[in-house]
C-alpha cells in the first residue's frame, strides 16, 4: 500500500475508533442530568423536567423516551408537556463555535414535533412545526381550559426570544385546525357551580390562528374557530410577563352557538342572565365578546353581560 494511503487510513482509523469508544463509553446518566439542567435552566426556576429513558443516537444525537415538562408555580408539579418519544442532535460546528444549534424531532400521541433551536449570548431561537397535533394529549391546554378537547392541528411556530431584553422577543405562529371535538365536559361558572356540556364540534376546515410577536405582546391576527357548534373570531393583544400566568389579554370579538348547544344551556342558565344575553344579539345572529385581565383571572364579557366570572343577576 503506497505511503499515502497508509497515513489516511491511519488518520481515519485513528478517527473512527476514537468516536466508536467515546460513543460507547458515554456516561450517560451525566449526559441526563446536564440534559434536564440545561432544559430548566432556560426555562427557568419555575419549571421541573423529567426523563424517562436516554440513549446516544449517532455521534451527536440522543433518543429519549417519556420526556416531560411540568410548573411548580402552584407548589406541586403540574403537567405541562409530554413526548413519548424525543430525539435531539446537536450540530458539531455550532458546539465548536458556542452556539448550539438543536435539531429536535418529537412524538406525542400521533403528533409529529419538528424544529431548529439556536441558543446564542443573545437568547434562544425555535423554528418549528407540528402535524397531527393532539390537544387533549397536551396537560397545559386541559389545565387552561378545564375542557377535554380532541384534535388535528398543523402549523407553524418561529421565536426569537432575546434572554437580556425579553421585551424585544420576536416571532410568528401560522396553525391550520383541520378538526376540534369536544368531548363530554364539566364548564366552571364560579358561584354556579359546574354544569355538562355533550359532544361538541368546535372547529373545521377554515379554522386559523394566526399571530405575531414583538415589542412584548402577541397579536393575534386573527384567532377564527368555525365549527358546526360554535363559531368564534377574535383579534387584539395578549401582553407578555415573566410569568404566563401573568400575561395580559385585550380580545374583542364576536361568537355564535348552534340550536344544539342553546338548548343545553338555555335550561341550565337562569333566565335573567339568558334574557339579558340573547339582547346583545347583533347581525347573524352573532354575540359580541370580549376578554380582558390576566390569564390567571380573565373577564369575559358579552357587551354588557359578564360570561366570566359569571355573574347572574
Amino acid at each position: 500500500m503506497p505511503k499515502p494511503l497508509k497515513y489516511i487510513f491511519y488518520i481515519a482509523l485513528f478517527f473512527f475508533s476514537f468516536c466508536f469508544f467515546v460513543y460507547w463509553m458515554l456516561p450517560m446518566h451525566a449526559v441526563k442530568t446536564r440534559i434536564i439542567g440545561g432544559v430548566e435552566e432556560a426555562l427557568g426556576p419555575a419549571y421541573e423536567v423529567k426523563i424517562g429513558t436516554l440513549k446516544t443516537s449517532w455521534l451527536t444525537g440522543v433518543l429519549i423516551r417519556d420526556f416531560s415538562i411540568a410548573n411548580l408555580e402552584s407548589g406541586k408539579p403540574l403537567p405541562l408537556f409530554k413526548a413519548d418519544r424525543l430525539k435531539i442532535r446537536v450540530g458539531l460546528f455550532s458546539l465548536l463555535f458556542g452556539g448550539p444549534r438543536i435539531s429536535i424531532d418529537a412524538k406525542t400521541g400521533k403528533a409529529i414535533i419538528e424544529g431548529v433551536l439556536h441558543k446564542s449570548d443573545q437568547g434562544v431561537s425555535f423554528d418549528g412545526s407540528f402535524d397531527d397535533l393532539d390537544l387533549g394529549q397536551i396537560p397545559l391546554m386541559r389545565q387552561m381550559t378545564g375542557l377535554n378537547l380532541s384534535s388535528l392541528v398543523d402549523g407553524t411556530v418561529v421565536v426569537d426570544y432575546d434572554a437580556k431584553q425579553p421585551l424585544k422577543t420576536t416571532g410568528k405562529m401560522d396553525v391550520a385546525i383541520n378538526n376540534l371535538l369536544l368531548k363530554a365536559s364539566e364548564v366552571s361558572l364560579g358561584e354556579m357551580g359546574s354544569f355538562p356540556l355533550p359532544d361538541l364540534n368546535i372547529g373545521k376546515g377554515g379554522s386559523v390562528i394566526k399571530a405575531s410577536i414583538e415589542k412584548g405582546a402577541i397579536t393575534l391576527e386573527p384567532l377564527r374557530i368555525q365549527g358546526d357548534d360554535v363559531n368564534v373570531a377574535l383579534t387584539g393583544k395578549i401582553f407578555l410577563a415573566p410569568m404566563v400566568s401573568r400575561y395580559r389579554m385585550n380580545l374583542q370579538g364576536n361568537f355564535q352557538f348552534s340550536p344544539k348547544l342553546w338548548g343545553v344551556i338555555d335550561p341550565i342558565l337562569p333566565a335573567q342572565w339568558l334574557e339579558e344575553l340573547k339582547k346583545q344579539k347583533g347581525t347573524n345572529d352573532h354575540f359580541p365578546l370580549s376578554i380582558s385581565g390576566q390569564f390567571a383571572s380573565p373577564q369575559i364579557y358579552s357587551g354588557a353581560v359578564a360570561i366570566y366570572p359569571f355573574k347572574p343577576f
